[in-house]
């Protein structure tokens, strides 16, 4: 499965199956899934004429939420039904950046992005049960977690915290108490300045907390070390030997 040409990958709630964007056709990053270990080469799952990135599925398994990036189109979010029409429905109508998000551990929220403020902030809005394109865009409820810019939404593994990186740079979690229909967040509270993570693509996320979020994995650009100089003073002596 693993080229030069795939990438942004979201596992199933088992880790049994993986979603992944591919332009292994030599055109537009299609969506394919692949069960794990399997011999068989992976099937297209969705594809279209704009470049697609996948973003999170939900544990329930019945939803994939995707970036759509291309054509007269900025940056925004679809949801891609897995079972039944297939039909892709849109997460929002705005006319603002909307590069990426995550679905809650419940599946009833969903953490993203967008510039709608003048700069990236993190977001919470519900998600609803069996989501139509007019109850998905109408779910309301929306509600602001970053306070000083966000991007990289995680959720923790029981819902009960969202980390982010926070617009200086600093990883940053915030406290969850929710349930299907409320919502509360607390205060951003900043851990720790992240490493250098090199240039960023719209819904391509570089960091991952661990299910108990004690422990954070970032993938950081690759330093070389520099071939050693010698230096030779004095070298003309060394010829009249």
């Amino acid at each position: 499965m693993a080229s030069a040409d795939t990438e942004s990958a979201v596992w199933d709630r088992e880790g049994r199956n993986i979603i992944f964007s591919s332009a292994r056709t030599g055109q537009m990053e299609d969506l394919y899934e692949k069960q794990v270990g399997g011999a068989a080469d992976a099937p297209v799952l969705f594809r279209s004429n704009e470049a697609k990135r996948a973003l999170s599925w939900s544990t329930d398994g019945r939803f994939l939420l995707y970036l759509s990036i291309g054509g007269r189109l900025k940056p925004k979010l679809w949801v891609l039904p897995l079972q039944g029409d297939r039909t892709p429905l849109p997460l929002l109508r705005t006319e603002f950046d909307e590069p990426d998000a995550r679905f809650s551990p419940d599946g009833h929220w969903v953490a993203y992005v967008s510039n709608e403020s003048g700069r990236y902030e993190v977001y919470v809005r519900p998600f609803p049960p069996n989501p139509l394109p007019q109850s998905i865009s109408n779910a309301g409820g929306k509600q602001r977690i970053s306070d000083t810019g966000g991007s990289s939404p995680m959720w923790r593994k029981d819902g009960k915290a969202l980390y982010y990186i926070g617009g200086d740079g600093k990883l940053t979690v915030v406290t969850i108490s929710a349930g299907s229909s409320t919502f509360q967040a607390g205060a951003p509270n900043p851990l720790f300045t992240v490493p250098p993570r090199g240039p960023q693509k719209p819904g391509m996320t570089r960091w991952a907390p661990s299910p108990d979020g004690k422990r954070f994995l970032f993938l950081v650009p690759e330093v070389r070390e520099a071939a050693p100089l010698t230096v030779v003073l004095n070298w003309q002596a060394g010829l009249k030997k």
